[in-house]
């Protein structure tokens, strides 16, 4: 965007890690942002400034959202305001609309390419109605008729006749505007954990009728101090008032859903992960509880199946600093921030180099100190990053190894970790071979590292996606073997070349009886199979030796070198 187009917008939010999220992606987008954490601060730089749009929070200290759009509105009754909050009511929307808001996005904002659609949707809307200001109050008015439409279609859900959002709504303001009002109100927030499966494999239809039974023992527990939701999906939300243990109405559901659904002869038996925020220290609306409870949930299923988890504070803190990472992460390839680094493998027998494996590094912009992988890399798989970023990894590893080969190097083996994201992409075998094309790249030198849990996949898909591999001449193996899938029939259908025997079984070798037998065994496995082995955190002599002894052919560790980048690896290694 040129410097004479580009558009300012001023952000009003009293969350600074949120605020800050937002404003890193929208300078990335183009526009030029003034930011601030208080209503009477951005009134001051809205007369300084007199931007082309402005995002405001509704709920905030001291000045509110209501009170700052008001403002603006008696200043410049042109300029666009959206209301980014996390309060959800359609009342409170529904007034900030009348006061002139032209649109509105909740918190959190798990995608903020939907907030800068909204965004230059509305710069556009404000370009077409100062040739016609009538538009505006058309437009206006044609969204709080849709908000009203809205809110009376919202009353109950279709499939389950539970109540939906808006009744959840109403049910907490008349909780806490009663005279007698006790004081504690508890948000739970229930996820089916295995109704996709059943969808998946029996069809939507056995799905409907399956949560249409749930449903039905949700509607038998509520009462004046109960209300119970379904929010959309597998996921319900219980309201209650009540001030019993929140352990009692855990149990409760728990319960329920031990009791089998009988659908046209078959027994079904579901579990969930539920996340619990009280109110008020969790949160002093719906939308924050649920949103709290959510980053619970979260957590609770991270833990596994028929979990639970309280909110906590760090719970929140840690939801932010990930929403910042994620908006960091989606420009850093553009910025090259990426990096690559390199770690030696050995022959366990002569100690000359045979391989190397290639490592991902991330340093934020302006910054010295790399993010950790563990930190990253999970960001990058669970927002499908990783596809891109490694097809990057993959293509520039075999460009550096080619001008190695072309340098002198002998055709040793380079190792790339390969995601389970970029495994179900469905298109790996044709992305490895036009980077093979691209680069001139040796197949026979390409080794792919692959993760146990991809096994847990459908078996003919995966077999068939390693078959296209290695009919390419490339190389598989099984990274931290022994640590993840406990089947080992994988290894008599699948082309696989080589195990990494983990280092959290080398680590205490040979001194340890139990990690010992491990290793001999899998050693043993492969010996007998005809598979290779390397074993990763080789970091002393006595490890290396008990592994040569046993007959493992590569060891790879901080013995023999750290993971270094491309020229530090040439130096010494390499002249």
């Amino acid at each position: 965007m040129s410097s004479e187009l580009q558009r300012t917008i001023l952000l009003i939010d009293d969350e600074p890690l949120i605020r800050r999220s937002i404003a890193v992606y929208l300078e990335d987008n183009g526009y030029l942002v003034n930011q601030t954490d208080n209503g009477w601060k951005g009134i001051e730089l809205f007369e300084q400034h007199t931007p082309d749009l402005v995002l405001t929070d509704l709920m905030m200290p001291g000045m509110d959202g209501i009170a700052v759009l008001k403002a603006i509105k008696e200043r410049n009754n042109e300029v666009p305001v959206l209301v980014v909050s996390g309060n959800g009511s359609i009342n409170y929307a529904i007034e900030a609309m009348r006061q002139g808001a032209w649109d509105y996005i909740t918190k959190p904002i798990h995608d903020l390419g939907q907030l800068d659609t909204m965004i230059e949707q509305s710069l556009n809307r404000a370009k077409e109605m100062k040739e016609d200001k009538n538009r505006q109050f058309e437009m206006a008015l044609h969204s709080v008729e849709l908000a009203e439409q809205l809110y009376r279609l919202k009353q109950h859900d279709p499939l389950t006749g539970l109540p939906q959002r808006q009744q959840l709504q109403n049910f907490f303001y008349q909780t806490v505007t009663k005279t007698d009002f006790s004081g504690v109100i508890r948000l739970l927030l229930l996820d089916l954990d295995n109704l996709k499966l059943v969808n998946k494999s029996l069809g939507l239809e056995y799905g409907d009728m399956l949560l249409k039974d749930i449903s039905g023992r949700f509607k038998a527990i509520m009462n004046e101090n109960l209300m119970a939701s379904r929010i959309g999906g597998d996921q319900f939300v219980f309201l209650s008032t009540s001030d019993t243990d929140v352990y009692t109405l855990i149990k409760t559901l728990q319960a329920i859903l031990e009791v089998p659904v009988e659908l046209l002869g078959d027994r079904f038996l579901l579990t969930a992960g539920m996340g619990v925020a009280d109110y008020p220290q969790d949160g002093e609306s719906v939308e924050r509880l649920l949103q709290n409870a959510n980053i619970a949930l979260g957590k609770a299923k991270k833990m596994g199946k028929n979990r639970y988890c309280l909110y906590q504070s760090e719970l929140g803190s840690q939801a932010n600093q990930r929403l910042l990472l994620e908006a960091q992460l989606q420009h850093a390839m553009q910025r090259e921030e990426f990096h690559l680094h390199y770690q030696a493998k050995v022959d366990a027998l002569s100690r000359d180099i045979s391989g190397m494996e290639v490592l991902l590094r991330w340093t934020r912009k302006n910054q010295i100190t790399a993010v950790g992988p563990d930190m990253f890399v999970p960001v990058l798989e669970e927002t499908g990053l990783i596809i891109d970023v490694g097809s990057w990894v993959l293509s520039t590893a075999c460009r550096q190894y080619c001008r190695w080969r072309e340098r002198g190097m002998a055709p040793v083996m380079l190792s790339v970790n390969l995601s389970a994201v970029q495994f179900q992409a469905g298109n790996l075998p044709k992305t490895v071979a036009g980077i093979l094309a691209d680069t001139g790249m040796e197949p026979s030198c390409l080794c792919l590292e692959l993760t146990e849990s991809m096994f847990l996949q459908e078996i003919e898909q995966v077999d068939e996606i390693l078959m296209q591999l290695a009919e390419q001449g490339i190389r598989l193996s099984i990274d931290d073997f022994g640590t993840g899938y406990s089947s080992l029939s994988y290894l008599l259908k699948m082309p696989i070349h080589e195990l990494k025997i983990d280092r959290s079984f080398i680590r205490h070798l040979p001194a340890d009886r139990h990690s010992a037998a491990i290793t001999d065994s899998v050693l043993t496995l492969a010996q007998s199979m005809g598979i290779g082995v390397v074993a990763e955190g080789v970091e002393v002599e006595e490890q290396a030796a008990y592994l040569t002894s046993r007959g493992c052919q590569e060891l790879q560790g901080f013995m023999f070198s750290r993971p270094v980048s491309a020229d530090e690896f040439e130096a010494k290694f390499l002249r």
